[in-house]
């Protein structure tokens, strides 16, 4: 038994001596894993949101004919998204209190405030009545309705702004369903196509930081 005892108190001790030195060393190296794993993030990021059906549909697509959008409008929002996201990664690495942790990755793909992703270049255009804020739609109001006395009339003749075959048309008198965005595509701050365009990437994210974290110490 007294030697059970000291072989498991030695065992211990070498335990704890590892951990303290992981964390050192993770400490010391934080800015290069961050770098590294930010980098390596940044390319699954732009994989996924890319593969996106949504980002599918808003290129050329029917959501690019529901909101009416150009080739240009529908590009520019785009690149303009996937770069917010993809380059304003927030890593964070927090030394443990835990005994059997060396330290703690924080990782922060979204933007907190989600203002400032749906202000990025294209993400609005003008029209005759007023602002059409897309992007706001599609990734806060779900399947509400956003535009209430118009709908959508499937079969526009001629040039549209889109080039598509959809045309907002207002409602008048014979009942219609409002606008409101596509519920294929639809989402809310806490649930929308980028969320669900990097949910199945999780795993490879972990990978890429386990990675860069082992690369680095």
């Amino acid at each position: 038994m007294k030697i059970f005892s000291k072989l498991k108190s030695s065992v211990s001790y070498v335990i704890k001596i590892i951990r303290e030195d992981l964390s050192k060393r993770m400490k010391k190296n934080s800015q290069k894993i961050s770098v590294d794993s930010k980098r390596n993030v940044s390319e699954i990021v732009q994989k996924a949101l890319f593969a996106s059906p949504t980002t599918s549909s808003l290129l050329s697509g029917k959501l690019k004919d529901d909101f009416g959008l150009t080739n240009n409008i529908a590009n520019t929002a785009v690149n303009n998204i996937i770069k917010a996201i993809s380059e304003n990664i927030e890593l964070k690495i927090i030394s443990s209190n835990n005994g059997s942790l060396v330290s703690t990755v924080i990782i922060q793909l979204l933007p907190s405030d989600i203002k400032k992703l749906v202000s990025v270049g294209g993400a609005s255009f003008p029209s005759t009545r007023g602002q059409v804020d897309w992007l706001e739609w599609l990734l806060t109001r779900g399947s509400q309705i956003v535009v209430g006395d118009f709908w959508l009339y499937p079969k526009a003749r001629g040039k549209t702004r889109s080039g598509g075959t959809s045309i907002m048309v207002e409602i008048g008198q014979t009942p219609r369903q409002p606008f409101r965005v596509d519920p294929a595509h639809a989402g809310t701050i806490d649930d929308n196509f980028i969320t669900r365009a990097l949910e199945p990437f999780y795993n490879d994210i972990l990978i890429a930081v386990a990675d860069s974290t082992r690369k680095n110490i």
